[in-house]
C-alpha cells in the first residue's frame, strides 16, 4: 500500500506495466497515422512572385536610390491592395463566381521580405491544380488593375505558379505530427502509471511492508507456477 510515491516504486511500476506503456504509445501513434492519412483533408499551396519597380530611365539606364526607396514603401500598400474587395471581385468574376469573397480572402495570403521589392502571393486550397489557377488569376488581375488604381505601371510578374501533378501538401505536416503523437503517447503512459500508482493498494516490497506496519519480515513464502506454496 502506497502512502507516498518514490523512485523505486515508480521504477517497479514501470517494469510491471511495460506492455501497457507500449500499447498506449502504439495506440496514440496509430490514431494519429489514421487521422493524417484517412480523415484530415490535405491543403496544397501555390505561389507567384511580383516585383515592384519603376521603369528604367532611358537616359541613364539606372534606378536611383530614391526610386528604390519609394518602391519599398509601396510594397506594403500593394500587399493590402491584393486582398482588397476591388481585386477579389475581379478575381471572382474571372473564376465564374465559383468562390465568394470570404472564401477567396481565406485562401489568399500575401507576404514580403523586409526591405525587398518582391511580393509573394500564396493560395492554399484542397486541390493543387485549382490553387495554381486561382493564384495565377489573382496575380494577373492585380497587375492589370494596379496601373489604374495607382496611375503608374511598376509591377512585373517574376514567376507564375505551375502545376506538376506530384505536389505535396503543406498541411498537415505528417512527420512533425507523428513525432508529437509519439511523445504524447509517452506522456499519457507516464500519467497512467502515476495514477495507477496513486491507487495501488498492494505492498510491492518487504521494505514497504516493514515501514508501513512497523514490523520485521522474517521470511517470504514463494508460490510455484502450479499454485503450490513453498
Amino acid at each position: 500500500m502506497n502512502e507516498r510515491i518514490d523512485i523505486k516504486n515508480v521504477i517497479v511500476m514501470l517494469k510491471r506495466n511495460i506492455w501497457w506503456i507500449l500499447a498506449i504509445i502504439a495506440i496514440t501513434v496509430a490514431s494519429m497515422f489514421i487521422y493524417l492519412n484517412y480523415i484530415v483533408t490535405p491543403i496544397y499551396q501555390k505561389s507567384t512572385q511580383i516585383l515592384v519597380n519603376q521603369a528604367e530611365n532611358n537616359q541613364t539606364n539606372s534606378i536611383e536610390a530614391q526610386t528604390v526607396q519609394a518602391d519599398l514603401q509601396l510594397v506594403n500598400t500593394y500587399s493590402t491592395i491584393i486582398s482588397s474587395p476591388r481585386i477579389l471581385t475581379k478575381v471572382q468574376g474571372e473564376l465564374k463566381g465559383k468562390y465568394n469573397l470570404q472564401e477567396l480572402t481565406e485562401m489568399i495570403s500575401v507576404k514580403n521580405t523586409t526591405n525587398s521589392q518582391i511580393i509573394d502571393i500564396n493560395v492554399n486550397y484542397l486541390d493543387a491544380k485549382t490553387a495554381t489557377d486561382i493564384v495565377n488569376v489573382v496575380t494577373q488581375v492585380f497587375t492589370q488593375e494596379i496601373s489604374e488604381i495607382m496611375k503608374i505601371s511598376n509591377v512585373t510578374i517574376l514567376s507564375e505558379a505551375q502545376f506538376f501533378g506530384n505536389e505535396k501538401p503543406v498541411k498537415p505536416q505528417k512527420a512533425l505530427l507523428l513525432v508529437l503523437a509519439f511523445f504524447s503517447g509517452i506522456l499519457l503512459a507516464v500519467c497512467f502509471i502515476f495514477v495507477k500508482l496513486l491507487f495501488e493498494r498492494r505492498f510491492v516490497s518487504t521494505e514497504e511492508l516493514e515501514e508501513y506496519l512497523g514490523i520485521s519480515v522474517l521470511g517470504e513464502v514463494s508460490v510455484f507456477q502450479n499454485g503450490t506454496l513453498f
